[in-house]
């Protein structure tokens, strides 16, 4: 049954993996809301999912109960079953309008109970608007962007306050959970965004005015606080639009109480495989500063580049109208970020390391080599292969070719073909660092054996063969003559040895032939083919090179 609930584990357990997913701007009714939760439900494969962080827009158009019904509610009925959400609210729970209507958000507040008296750790806040939690040994704050006093002076200066408790609420609450080891954010008028909207808004739009002030003083006030007190990440929606920052710290306008200093600390991918997850420290004169910002607020629907911004803000690594949502673990002192596309694929991802290392697993690259009959080739496996930490690498073998012996001899493998073999063989290996823990990955080889030496009844059977041109762009032409009638084979294989199109396979009469390959017969993919030519007396392999 999928009905059930799990325990949280003790408070700052760092021994249990926090799983959580996150989207935002996601109660549209639609298919693009079902294909992002059914991405995530393939890409997640069952796994048990610890924390639902919801960042505003729970319920469009306007956050009505009946609109929580179908675009929440009936979404996930096999989710809400066994998960825990911890929303925040956005503009449409509130009606839609700014500045906040009578009408408020009600069905909000009637459909999710939120711990306003610290039910669930962090500082009571007294209100169901804005809190605190714990899980494991991260700390949560959900943070209530759309309550707020705003003043317009006609005809384009609007000035936005948010709630001075809320602020006052926010700094007391970390202050007082300074021993966490994680702190994740979440709101939904993102700080910093260059999509369907954006903080840097200068137009004249009155609605895109306010949106942009409310933004800069989420930026202003709100961002300050957070890092100073070391948030890890902080996930904002309202811009329908995914985008990630890299490692960064002190970028908005003066006026609250700490100055700003307008620091890129990492700028690189955050990518762990490529050795570049962004790491903090909890000592020395800056401990625990960097946050990244996430814009999730995609998961129903997305904007466009021809009618909204370019999405080129300069504070962001990634950014896309891609529809998705977020994946986030947490394991002790690693947090791993994943942004997954409505196709269940990873289209960004980024990690976190706190006082520590990791070790990153080698890359095996694939391998090709070629040799005569009985003849042994040694392939030098490791010259291809890395190790981004700088590991020293040990290669074995782990699946055998079938028509040979290959043996594992330092960073090469010899490979000898069985007698009377021609075509093409393979064999994989596995290379591991010597890090902590192990690392391995693994890499196939495709040898390529041609026979030693063309035998008077061969030359009798194949007057000629020829393949022009090689290299080639779209199409290359085959052209052969045979002295002899008899059984012909025309086939393409790529390096690993796999069988990309068979052009001829039939009994042939004595005479010249002549075959056009186009991209459709052997693929879009550039790079090195072998081409197999067999007569009942001769065989041939030769490479051709598609540019």
């Amino acid at each position: 049954s999928n009905q059930y609930f799990e325990t949280s584990p003790d408070l700052g357990d760092s021994s249990k993996t926090v799983r959580m997913w996150i989207i935002g701007d996601y109660g549209g009714g639609n298919t693009n809301q079902a294909n992002v939760r059914d991405a995530y439900l393939e890409f997640n494969n069952g796994k048990h999912m610890d924390v639902l962080l919801t960042l505003g827009d729970n319920a469009y158009d306007d956050g009505r109960d009946d609109e929580y019904q179908t675009t929440v509610f009936d979404m996930y009925p096999n989710i809400f079953r066994n998960t825990v959400i911890w929303p925040s609210p956005g503009n449409h729970d509130y009606g839609s309008a700014h500045p906040i209507t009578p009408l408020g958000a009600g069905p909000y507040f009637d459909n999710f109970t939120m711990p306003a008296n610290a039910e669930a750790g962090g500082l009571a806040s007294g209100t169901e608007s804005y809190y605190s939690f714990d899980y494991g040994n991260v700390h949560f704050i959900s943070i209530n962007t759309e309550e707020y006093a705003y003043n317009y002076t006609f005809p384009l200066t609007v000035t936005i306050d948010h709630l001075p408790a809320m602020l006052t609420w926010l700094e007391d609450d970390l202050a007082a959970n300074t021993n966490k080891d994680w702190i994740i954010a979440y709101l939904h008028a993102t700080p910093y965004s260059r999509g369907t909207h954006t903080e840097s808004y200068s137009g004249t739009d009155l609605i895109k005015i306010i949106d942009g002030s409310v933004m800069r003083s989420t930026r202003d006030y709100m961002v300050p606080i957070l890092e100073n007190y070391g948030a890890d990440v902080v996930f904002g929606g309202h811009s329908h639009v995914y985008e990630r920052s890299y490692l960064v710290y002190g970028n908005y306008e003066a006026g609250g109480t700490y100055p700003p200093d307008s620091m890129v600390i990492n700028a690189g991918s955050g990518i762990a495989s490529q050795c570049a997850a962004y790491k903090k420290s909890s000592t020395g004169p800056n401990p625990n500063r960097g946050t990244v910002y996430c814009v999730v607020g995609c998961s129903a629907k997305t904007g466009d580049l021809g009618s909204d911004n370019q999405l080129d803000h300069e504070l962001h690594f990634k950014a896309a109208y891609e529809l998705g949502s977020m994946v986030i673990e947490v394991n002790d002192n690693r947090l791993d970020a994943f942004f997954i596309d409505t196709s269940g694929a990873i289209f960004d991802e980024f990690t976190i390391i706190k006082d520590g290392t990791i070790n990153n697993a080698p890359v095996a690259v694939d391998d090709a080599a070629s040799t005569d009959t009985s003849t042994l080739v040694s392939v030098k496996v490791l010259l291809n292969d890395n190790d981004c930490n700088g590991d020293s690498l040990t290669a074995t073998i782990s699946t055998g070719p079938s028509n040979g012996t290959a043996v594992a001899n330092g960073g090469s493998i010899d490979y000898t073909p069985n007698s009377g073999f021609s075509g093409i063989d393979s064999f994989m290996y596995v290379i591991c660092d010597n890090g902590t823990p192990v690392m391995c990955d693994t890499a196939t080889v495709a040898i390529t054996v041609t026979p030693g030496f063309v035998g008077m009844a061969d030359m009798l059977s194949l007057n000629e063969f020829s393949i022009y041109p090689n290299p080639f762009t779209n199409s290359f032409e085959v052209e052969y003559e045979i002295a002899s009638s008899g059984f012909v084979s025309l086939e393409i294989y790529n390096m690993v040895g796999q069988k990309i199109s068979s052009i001829v396979s039939q009994d042939q009469k004595r005479g010249r032939y002549k075959y056009t390959i186009d991209e459709f017969q052997i693929g879009p993919t550039t790079g090195t083919y072998l081409i197999h030519f067999n007569t009942q007396n001769s065989s041939i392999v030769k490479r051709i090179v598609r540019l």
